[in-house]
């Protein structure tokens, strides 16, 4: 293992994870969106874990994960996120998705609804908030198209993304304060989308893109309570159809941040740290209190007698 790489692996059914683990505490458990990796959450991880523990996941086909051979499905994601929960021991767990990351976290929390107390959902992805933006037609010609889109799908998994066109997508994903803040130029995102396994992977939920519709009908009566967060600049995804999404989950809480587009994380990290810190208070056991430090006149009288 590379002495330099912080992330520690889990494997089930021959399908590797890579995952990041801070802090002690109540378990929060990030999940990125496609195109990315779980160094969206660095701003949350770094204060968040100061008070509770925190697991960032590199999805498979994402940043340090490798893609399998065979792809991976929405219900093997929430199944290997699943077992990922059982092997650290992270019940009962605050979720935190954004994207495709906010459909299997749903989907955890439907099947396994005991050991969920929460989810912040940002910018969830569904088959509707997709098809309602930007890139929608790449879901909708699937039907209209079947012939050419399958055609033009199977030479894109062979595709490594130029750098120009990596940084334009990233550009293409940014708000007006993700610009501001130079987001669009963010070196991690920029790698993730040259990555060899970045675009049969995406092409993996395209393929799937009919499995993510079914948080469009809401979320199972009964289930954990629900924030969610929209970047009201979102190309990606269509924040108007996400207003007719929170109507159907009915979330305890629902924010939009002006500015913001695929990132909120990234663009306004301080508004989205204290969404998720606001919401876990409320649904988690208390935050771990800091450490204690030797008082000062203990120091000193050590000191004196040396």
């Amino acid at each position: 293992m590379d002495p330099n790489d912080p992330m520690d692996r889990f494997v089930h059914d021959g399908v590797e994870v890579a995952y990041e683990e801070r802090g002690a505490g109540a378990a929060l458990l990030f999940l990125h969106n496609g195109g990315a990796s779980s160094t969206i959450w660095r701003h949350q991880v770094e204060d968040l874990s100061a008070a509770y523990r925190t697991v960032a996941v590199d999805l498979p086909g994402f940043g340090s994960s490798p893609r399998p051979a065979a792809g991976i499905d929405l219900d093997g994601q929430v199944e290997l996120l699943g077992a990922l929960i059982d092997h650290l021991g992270l019940a009962p767990v605050l979720l935190v998705g954004n994207c495709m990351g906010s459909n299997i976290a749903a989907g955890i929390a439907a099947r396994r609804p005991d050991d969920v107390v929460g989810m912040v959902l940002v910018n969830p992805l569904t088959a509707a908030t997709f098809s309602a933006g930007w890139l929608g037609p790449l879901h909708t010609m699937a039907r209209r198209l079947p012939g050419p889109t399958r055609a033009g799908r199977r030479l894109a998994r062979r595709i490594v993304t130029p750098r120009l066109a990596a940084r334009a997508a990233v550009r293409f994903q940014v708000g007006r304060k993700g610009r501001a803040r130079g987001v669009h130029r963010d070196p991690a995102l920029i790698a993730g989308n040259r990555r060899a396994d970045q675009m049969p992977a995406l092409i993996d939920v395209l393929d799937d893109m009919g499995s993510y519709g079914g948080l469009d009908a809401g979320r199972p009566s009964g289930g954990p309570p629900v924030c969610t967060v929209w970047g009201a600049g979102n190309r990606v995804l269509s924040p108007r159809a996400g207003r007719a999404l929170d109507e159907r989950l009915a979330p305890e809480r629902a924010e939009r941040l002006d500015g913001c587009g695929h990132f909120p994380m990234l663009e306004d990290p301080d508004a989205v740290t204290a969404i998720i810190t606001d919401f876990a208070a409320t649904h988690l056991a208390p935050p771990s209190p800091p450490p204690a430090s030797a008082p000062a006149a203990a120091a000193s009288t050590d000191e004196g007698g040396r």
